[in-house]
């Protein structure tokens, strides 16, 4: 129980190193009052699982394995191969998605520990669909409606910076309803599973206690290295400017609201850079940078069988 929850502590705040640097970036690159911003990102992260539902919690832990039918030692080793995937990626410097991770940890520890029949098949071609999915839309809705938002930039002229600073802080919000909705969920949905296999709770539900704990978690977590990610948010495919930000942002809520009542575990990190991308593709090819965006792609591939490995690896020496 200990450990279990260790992991999940260093998770979560894995969580908040990664994805919110990439939140952050976004905030940094508004060009708006930053601490009022920062706190609509919070306060709609808090809320989201309780006004959109705990679809994607439910799916984390009864959908993709039934982590509630199994041992604390499937979760402890799903939690270290999620762990170790994302540490190699750090080490040779290369992008990863924590939900890719995720789902590849939970089903090579359960299906080397139970045996194939212990993954719901199902649920989990539906979370890769999902995954696959959100980074297209993010791309072409990306693309889509920064071509869209300059064509009203140019009707509205000066009267754009009247609209665009209460749209800013209504986006920030609105992407941390859809954070706290989607990716948060993941460790409230894996904690929440802990108590059941621990019976410390009769039945899977979500507490206002898991999502403060795993809220001031991540928090912690971004404000601890999720700067350092910030930074490099602004050139990591061009040079982002405050104009290219609200099509990012809008095209993360709508993706990731979408998922998050689908009860699919998306990842707000890949929707982001997959808009990033988009709205640099509008930009025309020259302020691409090709190699950084194939470099990245090919990590989400390498992603969930990484995690897969490192799960089955883990289930040796677990017990």
């Amino acid at each position: 129980m200990d450990l279990a929850f260790l992991l999940l502590v260093i998770f979560q705040g894995v969580s908040g190193w990664n994805d919110g640097g990439n939140l952050l970036g976004l905030v940094e690159h508004i060009g708006t009052k930053w601490k009022i911003t920062f706190l609509l990102l919070l306060a709609g992260i808090v809320i989201g699982p309780f006004v959109l539902g705990a679809r994607v919690a439910d799916t984390i832990g009864n959908n993709i394995i039934q982590l509630q039918a199994g041992d604390v030692y499937i979760l402890n080793g799903a939690m270290l191969a999620t762990l170790a995937t994302l540490v190699l990626s750090w080490i040779i410097r290369m992008p990863t998605s924590t939900s890719l991770a995720l789902v590849g940890g939970l089903i090579g520890t359960a299906g080397s520990r139970l045996g194939l029949h212990a993954i719901h098949f199902h649920g989990l071609w539906m979370t890769i669909l999902s995954i696959i999915l959100s980074v297209t839309l993010g791309f072409l809705a990306g693309e889509l409606l920064y071509k869209l938002e300059r064509k009203i930039r140019h009707r509205l002229e000066s009267k754009w910076d009247l609209v665009w600073r209460p749209l800013s802080y209504m986006l920030s919000f609105l992407q941390g309803l859809a954070y706290g909705a989607n990716d948060a969920e993941k460790a409230i949905g894996l904690a929440a599973s802990l108590l059941v296999i621990e019976r410390i709770s009769p039945h899977f539900h979500i507490t206002l206690m898991l999502v403060a704990i795993s809220t001031i978690v991540w928090i912690f977590g971004a404000l601890l290295g999720g700067g350092r990610i910030a930074q490099t948010i602004g050139h990591a495919f061009y040079e982002l400017k405050p104009k290219h930000v609200a099509s990012i942002q809008t095209t993360s809520v709508m993706v990731v609201i979408g998922a998050a009542l689908l009860g699919g575990p998306v990842s707000t990190t890949q929707t982001i850079d997959s808009a990033l991308i988009g709205v640099g593709h509008d930009l025309r090819h020259h302020h691409l940078n090709r190699t950084k965006v194939i470099r990245l792609y090919v990590a989400w591939a390498l992603t969930l069988p990484v995690a897969v490995l490192f799960g089955i690896l883990a289930s040796f020496f677990i017990h």
